[in-house]
């Protein structure tokens, strides 16, 4: 079961989150969660990748949030790659059989109860969400009170999940098309729009470094001390056609125009790109990732998609993972891409005389951030995915209504703010701009660092994990 330790900070992270007018901040923290080892790829029956075509992941980035009247504090997912806002109801399988908890590998935190909501009104909509492996997440939609910070939502549409697989709720910040809904509705940054709580729909992403349990999500406007270098302002693409039916613009994606990893002669790399913070790791295209792993000897267990590498490869010096965009290059350094979150099984590893030949040599055996696309079922070259392994080094600024994206290098750790608000109507992403010419191998490391929280000493949080039962079945 999981630690309490877990769940012991947000609570004064909140707690320090600021509402003005026009504004709001909200802290959030990484959690590593004991949740199914194999990632899946949560989306509705159909083509893959119009709504949630994300969650590959065994953590993520939370937030506290309060539902109903009077408000109950509840932990939220929070995920750019899906739009529905979903909670748990006291009464959902998963939180009340202990069974189910053994066979999904997840134990629900504080659930939503709405006998106890003054404001609580139930739709006859259902409420269903299919994932890849054909477990579901069902019940049907309600209207209540959202409350962030204090700020107040009112008559906002969610899920509440009464057949559930996720411990958590999930706060999609995605546009309403992209909802699993067959009856769209007003989305949480819709409604605070509507409701005069910020003057425009958009939103800043700053993830931090790897190493630290800490990052915040501000609704309106942008802090220029997130990030240096400006920001690049890009437009949103539609999916490829081999991946979606429509040319609507559903999901964030951008075009990404080149890629480049220290050292290595890859493929070169011309693909729409959907930024996800609901993916703790990001898909290239096959043959990209080949040359990627060769490089840095990384092993690919059969029948687990998530690849392995010796720690130590986290600790090679001047190594980047360089991702290309038009007037912007966001650099990675590789001790972002190795993920050492297994940490808690190393003994049993290098003790099994089976696992310790697999590994011989290497001084620890961590996940990688990066995998094949195709080993999620898309065969596209056209189409990659960016998840937390890219997100933590970039500052990303949403503009849902002029439908472009904001993107700049991280400063990493960073202790002050600068907000600058959006102001309604406005056509441009407020803050310095980027000149093409301002990149540099900079990541943004080492600034005003910040000490690890000690519930992730161990396991860093957001990362897929992968058990050693689920390692030995598949050699």
């Amino acid at each position: 079961m999981r630690s309490s330790l877990q769940y012991a900070s947000l609570a004064g992270l909140v707690a320090a989150g600021t509402v003005s007018a026009g504004v709001v901040s909200v802290p959030f923290e990484k959690r590593f969660l004991d949740s199914n080892p194999l990632p899946t790829l949560l989306r509705r029956d159909g083509t893959v990748g119009l709504d949630a075509l994300n969650n590959l992941t065994g953590g993520g980035y939370y937030a506290e949030f309060s539902v109903g009247t009077p408000p109950q504090k509840l932990s939220f997912m929070l995920d750019t790659g899906s739009s529905d806002t979903w909670v748990n109801s006291v009464d959902a399988d998963l939180c009340t059989d202990s069974l189910i908890q053994k066979e999904v590998g997840e134990y629900c935190s504080k659930q939503f109860d709405q006998s106890k909501s003054k404001t609580f009104n139930s739709t006859r909509q259902p409420f269903n969400i299919t994932y890849l492996d054909g477990r579901n997440i069902m019940g049907r939609y309600f209207k209540d009170t959202v409350t962030i910070n204090s700020a107040t939502i009112k008559n906002q549409q969610m899920g509440l999940a009464t057949q559930s697989v996720r411990g958590t709720g999930l706060m999609g910040l995605g546009f309403r098309s992209n909802e699993a809904a067959s009856i769209k509705y007003p989305t949480v940054i819709e409604n605070m729009v509507s409701q005069g709580i910020i003057a425009m729909p958009a939103f800043s992403l700053y993830l931090n470094d790897l190493q630290t349990s800490q990052g915040s999500i501000l609704f309106g406007g942008v802090d220029t001390d997130k990030f240096h270098g400006g920001l690049a302002t890009l437009p949103f693409q539609s999916l490829p056609a081999s991946i979606a039916r429509t040319k609507e613009i559903v999901m964030y994606a951008v075009q990404l125009n080149g890629f480049k990893v220290t050292g290595v002669d890859s493929p070169a790399v011309n693909a729409t790109a959907v930024l996800d913070s609901g993916s703790t790791i990001s898909l290239l295209p096959d043959d990209v990732v080949q040359a990627v792993w060769k490089q840095f000897n990384v092993m690919n267990v059969r029948g687990i998609p998530v690849p392995f590498v010796d720690c130590a490869k986290a600790n090679a010096k001047d190594t980047f993972f360089s991702f290309q965009f038009t007037n912007k290059t966001i650099q990675v350094p590789i001790d972002e891409m190795v993920l050492n979150n297994l940490s808690g099984v190393q003994d049993q590893i290098f003790s099994d005389p089976t696992l310790s030949q697999v590994f011989k040599g290497w001084s620890g055996v961590c996940t990688f951030g990066m995998a094949s696309i195709s080993d999620y079922g898309i065969s596209s070259d056209q189409f990659v995915l960016l998840g937390d392994t890219f997100l933590r080094s970039a500052y990303v600024v949403y503009d849902l209504q002029n439908k472009q994206v904001g993107i700049a290098q991280a400063t990493l750790n960073a202790t002050s703010s600068s907000i600058i608000e959006f102001q309604a109507g406005s056509k441009t992403i407020p803050g310095p701009v980027s000149t093409g010419s301002d990149d540099s191998s900079d990541s943004g490391k080492g600034n005003a660092g910040v000490a690890l929280h000690p519930a992730f000493s161990a396991a860093i949080a957001g990362t897929v994990f992968v058990t050693l039962s689920m390692i030995m079945n598949a050699l």
